[in-house]
């Protein structure tokens, strides 16, 4: 008998063609959205802006606006106080709906060093013979307290707020709105807000894919650079140096600078503010941390959940069924993972239901800046050994580094898959407080922070409060320092008296003391 074959028709031919069409349509239109050149980078943080208004467009409907905020004292506060801080900011996630997102950015700005110590030390210009000999050492601990590297560090808080809007004027009213319900809450948490303009915004994007700063150009305002010039504000945003993107784990610039971001992507049972502030105050280290939190719809929150319980429930009893069936107990060989999530379930909906919690959507991402691959990997070692002191684990974002920068910068995107959801207690864990620098310009040095490791340097005359006291235990240094402050207050505020009372009751005025 001849043997049979099998015959394609024309039909089916058509059918696997129009199939492999759409494929390759489909890899032609990745391959058009893979960035080709450093402009066509710079277009995936935002479409459009106004300056005016000091709002990104980001996407056709999608804008954003920036708000910095000041730290206040949340690590050493007493339990009381720091109860009251996290559930205003419970409160203050709990007023966004599921068409926003939030976006809480503290990152290191770079600052010339040089230009940053002018704001703090004394200008020996203006003294002569022993004031001057004071004034000189006093600029030497100030310098050997900021160090002596090239680019100083100079921490910036911020929220960034995302909406959906149909037009720039609906995003513009609803911003508003926002930008009321921020001030009022963060006056609560006596923290003071600024809209920051989209110029600043546009400087974290330059100095991140810059070797070189932007301070070191002789016109630091993009949009004006850019208008001067005759060029696109991507032009001028575009790095001179190649950008290279074939690395698994991080980003090279030009070979001189590196570019990694990670992502936690498991959390332990509890967690606490600890490592978040502990990630946020590393020292000697150009890392952004981001939370990008989104809240989602109650009622569909509350449906899923429910399907989710039902579902479970459905699968436990049908192996109930298989172990009397069997003639064995279910109990002796329960599902305990099954159990647990189905308490946990059960657990969510209480808390959307009974305590009026909210469900978001959650990630951490960390961005790490270094000069060297050395440097990089170092500061990443690190940073996940101090997640496993707190048992949780990072990962390193591998193949989507770009995105994940576009994730990190306080443009407010959203759009990398990785996600958690967590009730609103659980979101507001990683509470964006650490402590209150006092960085007053030509004030008086008083020491080091030892929670955020900066110096402080403060004008009590500025102070709402400006008494002071000294406390320490005999033969620590209580007469020097305050010896210390004396000669500064002589130095910074010449027309000012220093009155001296001694124990035995003998009075001193001090108009000058050298």
């Amino acid at each position: 008998m001849p043997k049979r074959t099998k015959v394609k028709t024309n039909k089916n031919k058509v059918k696997k063609e129009t199939l492999l069409d759409k494929i390759r349509k489909f890899f032609a239109k990745m391959k058009v959205a893979k960035p080709k050149t450093t402009p066509q980078i710079m277009r995936m943080f935002f479409k459009d802006f106004n300056e005016q208004n000091t709002i990104m467009q980001l996407d056709e409907n999608h804008y954003s606006i920036c708000f910095e905020y000041q730290d206040i004292s949340f690590a050493k506060a007493n339990y009381d106080e720091q109860e009251n801080i996290f559930l205003k900011w419970v409160e203050y996630l709990h007023s966004f709906n599921y068409n926003d997102h939030i976006q809480v950015v503290c990152a290191g700005r770079p600052v010339k060093t040089d230009d940053y110590k002018k704001d703090y030390i004394y200008n020996e210009d203006k003294f002569d013979g022993n004031e001057k000999k004071i004034a000189n050492e006093f600029n030497t601990l100030i310098e050997t307290t900021l160090g002596n590297k090239e680019e100083i560090l100079k921490e910036t808080r911020l929220i960034v707020i995302t909406t959906k809007a149909e037009s720039l004027k609906d995003a513009q009213d609803i911003f508003m709105q926002y930008q009321l319900r921020t001030e009022e809450k963060f006056k609560e948490l006596k923290s003071k807000i600024r809209r920051v303009s989209v110029d600043e915004r546009l400087k974290t994007l330059y100095n991140l894919f810059h070797t070189q700063i932007l301070e070191d150009d002789t016109s630091t305002e993009i949009v004006e650079l850019a208008k001067n010039h005759n060029l696109s504000v991507y032009d001028v945003l575009a790095p001179k140096d190649d950008v290279v993107l074939k690395e698994k784990n991080y980003i090279n610039i030009g070979d001189k600078k590196f570019v990694r971001v990670l992502y936690v992507a498991r959390l332990p049972k509890s967690i606490t503010p600890r490592f978040y502030n502990r990630i946020t105050t590393i020292e000697n280290c150009n890392i952004i941390t981001t939370l990008n939190i989104t809240p989602t719809d109650p009622a569909k929150v509350i449906k899923m959940v429910n399907k989710k319980i039902s579902g479970m429930k459905t699968e436990r009893l049908e192996k109930i069924k298989k172990a009397n069936k069997n003639n064995y107990s279910y109990e002796a060989v329960k599902d305990e993972k099954l159990e647990d999530a189905i308490r946990d379930a059960q657990n969510l909906r209480d808390a959307l239901q009974k305590k009026k919690q909210k469900l978001f959507t959650n990630n951490v991402l960390i961005c790490i800046q270094a000069d060297s691959l050395e440097e990089l990997d170092k500061t990443t070692k690190m940073i996940k050994s101090i997640g496993n002191e707190h048992l949780i684990t990072i990962y390193n974002l591998d193949w989507q580094q770009l995105e994940g920068i576009q994730n990190c910068l306080p443009f407010g995107w959203n759009s990398l898959q990785i996600q958690r959801s967590l009730t609103s207690e659980s979101t507001a864990t990683n509470v964006p407080f650490n402590t209150k620098d006092l960085m007053h310009p030509n004030s008086i040095y008083h020491g080091i922070n030892l929670v955020s490791k900066n110096p402080v340097f403060c004008d009590r005359k500025k102070l709402l409060n400006g008494n002071g006291c000294v406390l320490a235990t005999s033969g620590a240094g209580k007469s020097f320092s305050i010896k210390v402050i004396i000669e500064q207050v002589l130095l910074r505020y010449p027309q000012d008296e220093v009155i001296v009372i001694d124990p035995q009751r003998r009075i001193c005025t001090i108009n000058k003391c050298f």
